[in-house]
């Protein structure tokens, strides 16, 4: 391995590997720079009924608003697992998605070469994390560990013009929808597992992705005040979980501090 590119932020895993796969063409960057200079601080989306911001966006519309003003582009390619041991080797610096031990889902590796028997990536890490930053596996190890179609992604030349269109509107009519699900939700009950679940589809893009790009752009007093309804959130989670979450998280301050978010994200226009 020639070099390592260190995580700085939650779930930054694939903008970890972009960076180490641009730094193999001649471009340094971080995953921080990455997530900053494509403006994912400020973008909100929607996919089904997850609610999407920060390190949740990720693959090739959101990779490009990087790479595409740096004449690059993310090319992605549906892969079967039947044919992915014969694909990663003739698609070297490839980034892919594998569910590895130690982690929650799955996780962005790159790779890096076939070394005998052993598949070779650059595996993401935090500095001081004491795991190693490139992994080997088996052909059987590199199946078990891959879905039954993996999306792989490369980096190439991009002759097009970047396009200017923004996303703003877009944010904020998201951004609005989050708010108003989540207050219909904290005024009702729910069945246990169906407060998991909303951790996930519903709380994450605001109490905790949010919370991890607004301190990343400075804006931390704005960061504090959505953490002050994250430590109600865990408070309840952590609980039995009976009585209403509206309890717990004050809705009028999470509604100033989701307002204050759309003017902040308006300023970026």
């Amino acid at each position: 391995m020639k070099q390592v590119k260190y995580m700085h932020f939650i779930s930054s895993c694939s903008f970890t590997a972009l960076a180490y796969i641009l730094a193999e063409k001649g471009i340094e960057t971080e995953d921080t720079e990455i997530v900053r200079a494509a403006g994912l601080p400020w973008i909100f989306a929607r996919e089904g009924k997850r609610f999407l911001t920060g390190p949740m966006l990720q693959g090739k519309k959101w990779f490009d608003l990087y790479l595409n003003p740096r004449g690059l582009c993310m090319c992605e390619e549906q892969v079967e697992r039947e044919r992915l041991a014969e694909y990663l080797q003739t698609h070297e610096l490839c980034m892919i998605g594998l569910r590895l031990q130690g982690h929650s889902g799955k996780h962005a590796v790159v790779m890096e070469r076939k070394e005998n028997k052993y598949f070779v990536f650059f595996n993401p890490i935090r500095e001081g994390s004491g795991q190693a930053a490139e992994i080997r596996l088996t052909e059987e190890e590199l199946i078990r560990a891959a879905d039954p179609v993996m999306v792989a992604g490369s980096v190439t030349q991009f002759d097009g013009m970047p396009g200017k269109k923004t996303r703003t509107e877009e944010s904020l009519s998201v951004l609005e929808d989050n708010y108003r699900e989540i207050e219909q939700f904290c005024r009702e009950t729910h069945a246990r597992e169906e407060y998991d679940k909303a951790m996930d589809d519903l709380f994450r893009a605001l109490l905790l992705d949010g919370i991890t790009m607004l301190e990343l752009t400075e804006e931390t007093e704005l960061a504090e005040a959505f953490r002050k309804e994250q430590r109600g959130l865990l408070a309840f989670m952590k609980g039995k979980r009976t009585g209403l979450l509206a309890e717990y998280i004050s809705l009028e301050r999470l509604k100033a501090a989701v307002e204050e978010y759309g003017r902040v994200i308006q300023k970026q226009r």
